[in-house]
């Protein structure tokens, strides 16, 4: 009991007053505090190098990492993005049928590091539905960024 009330203040960042009078074995506690330290500094190690790694891959490809509005409409158009997650185009699917945009794609990822071998994969299928006063002929898309852009042109 007496050890949750002492973690309970050392998480709440109150001090505790005289608490080695209540740790049984002192040099246990001390080498366990010891093994944790130990381990949260090699847990920031990893978090830093990662965030080094990630900076470097937004020097790499900034336009990656550009946020903007998912859905648009402006005096002319209608604007829907799609975020690739970094997936390429060539395993991107878009098919116009029945008033109806349907947007498929495929993503495989997969790295090779010191941190050993990655694998992942996921589907993503989306369909929206056409505005009535879209021209439907005149539908386009293209990649910018990291982003699929279809756009709609009002009638």
């Amino acid at each position: 009991m007496l050890t949750k009330v002492i973690i309970s203040s050392l998480l709440a960042g109150v001090t505790v007053i005289n608490a080695a009078e209540y740790v049984p074995n002192l040099n246990s506690e001390l080498q366990r505090n010891e093994r944790i330290i130990q381990e949260y500094e090699k847990g920031i190690q990893q978090l830093k190098e990662r965030n080094k790694f990630l900076q470097e891959q937004k020097k790499k490809n900034p336009q990656l990492y550009v946020t903007k509005p998912l859905f648009e409409e402006t005096k002319d158009a209608y604007i829907q993005r799609v975020k690739l997650g970094g997936a390429e185009a060539k395993n991107i699917n878009f098919k116009i049928e029945k008033h109806m945009l349907s947007l498929e794609m495929n993503i495989k990822i997969t790295r090779d590091d010191k941190d050993g071998y990655y694998e992942s994969s996921r589907s993503f299928y989306q369909e929206y539905s056409i505005p009535k006063n879209v021209d439907e002929s005149k539908i386009s898309h293209s990649i910018d960024g990291d982003y699929f852009v279809i756009t709609m042109p009002k009638k």
